[in-house]
Formats: structure tokens, C-alpha cells, sequence
């Protein structure tokens, strides 16, 4: 019993190990330069903004087969990575899951909201219509990139006007300067009209936000 029992306990120290380490890392990034090489392509990009996971560079490069290249991949685009746990002397090096650059590169869409249209909203001395966002289809990856307000942001969305209540918060991106720009993920989110409410130490108040889809 006791040597069954110590087998069990060993495979699932083995599954949670693999799979701690084949967590996928996702990243909104922009290519800097394509996929170069012989039997693996290393493609460079350059990080908007980290999304899951953690990452050792703002630059990192992402190997793939050459024949699982993505055709006319977007320069922009949402990435799936996992950490290579090989030996190699390629400094911040990456992979696409399967090394199939068709899993790892998602089409995605930004929308933004810039600091002068906030700081507007919250001293009432500049133009604060709500603003409108447009998607194509309700399935595509879909991110708003917020201003960041200081030293730690934090901004909240919700379909209440004012500083929601917990329950009452749809996303909540709460983050150092280091880690800016706040983002929320829309992608899931139906139409209609959300409030998103800053609280950081240069940068404050609501904005109302309304979501469209055009297909």
C-alpha cells in the first residue's frame, strides 16, 4: 500500500512540474523582424504589453519550423509562447507551442484611450463624449490600452457610474508604473455601455465606454 501510495504521489509531482513549466506565457507584441534560419525560423518581436506570464525582456525572439510558418501573419499580433527549457546561447528565446507558429499568432485588435481625453473627463476642461468602439465579430481578441495615471493605477470596469463596488467589477486592472499601460480584455465582453473608473495619483475619475459590433 505504502509503495502504490509513494508511486501516486510521484507521478503527480511529475504532472504538476511539467505542467507548471508548460504554461503558456501570452503577449501582445510587434514584429521586428521575421522568421530566419534553417530547420527552426527565430522571429524577433518587440512587447507591448504581457498579458499572462512573465517575460525576461521587452525584446525577445520566437522559434518555430519553418514549416509551420504563419502566412501573412499580422505585425501585431497576440502571442502564445512557453519557455524553451533547452540549451541554447539565444538570450530571451521563446517558443510557439509545438514550435507551430499557427498556434502561437493570434490576430488581435487595440483600441485606445489617451491621457489628454481622461485628464479632460476629470477636470471637465476638455471634450469627454463617450467614446465608441467598433468590433468586426464577436470572436475576434479585442484589448483596451489605458493611460496610466502614476506611480500605481488602478482602474476598474463596470456597467456602474461612480467607483463600483467589488461585486460589481467587471475587470480590474490594478498596476505599477512598471507594468503600464492598464489594459482590460473586451474580447468576451457583449455590446453596450461600460464605465471605467481611475483611481492613481496624476490621473482620476470615469470615462464611459460603449461597445459595438459591425460584422
Amino acid at each position: 500500500m505504502k509503495f502504490t501510495l509513494t508511486i501516486i504521489l510521484t507521478l503527480f509531482t511529475f504532472l504538476t512540474y511539467g505542467q507548471a513549466n508548460n504554461d503558456t506565457i501570452k503577449v501582445i507584441a510587434k514584429q521586428i523582424s521575421p522568421g530566419q534560419g534553417s530547420k527552426i525560423y527565430i522571429a524577433e518581436y518587440k512587447v507591448i504589453k504581457v498579458v499572462k506570464g512573465t517575460l525576461t525582456n521587452d525584446t525577445i525572439k520566437v522559434g518555430y519550423y519553418f514549416y509551420n510558418e504563419f502566412q501573412n501573419a499580422p505585425d501585431t499580433a497576440l502571442l502564445n509562447l512557453t519557455t524553451y527549457t533547452g540549451d541554447t546561447k539565444t538570450t530571451d528565446y521563446y517558443i510557439f507551442p509545438d514550435y507551430d507558429a499557427k498556434k502561437g499568432i493570434e490576430k488581435v485588435k487595440l483600441s485606445f484611450v489617451d491621457f489628454d481625453y481622461w485628464e479632460g473627463c476629470e477636470t471637465g476642461k476638455g471634450e469627454c463624449k463617450p467614446l465608441t468602439f467598433i468590433r468586426s465579430s464577436n470572436d475576434e481578441n479585442w484589448y483596451l490600452f489605458m493611460p496610466c495615471g502614476g506611480t500605481a493605477t488602478t482602474v476598474t470596469l463596470s456597467k456602474q457610474t461612480g467607483i463600483p463596488k467589488e461585486n460589481e467589477a467587471i475587470q480590474k486592472s490594478e498596476i505599477s508604473y512598471s507594468d503600464c499601460p492598464p489594459t482590460f480584455d473586451l474580447t468576451n465582453l457583449k455590446d453596450g455601455k461600460y464605465f471605467a473608473y481611475m483611481l492613481a495619483c496624476g490621473l482620476g475619475g470615469q470615462i464611459e465606454i460603449n461597445l459595438t459590433t459591425k460584422e
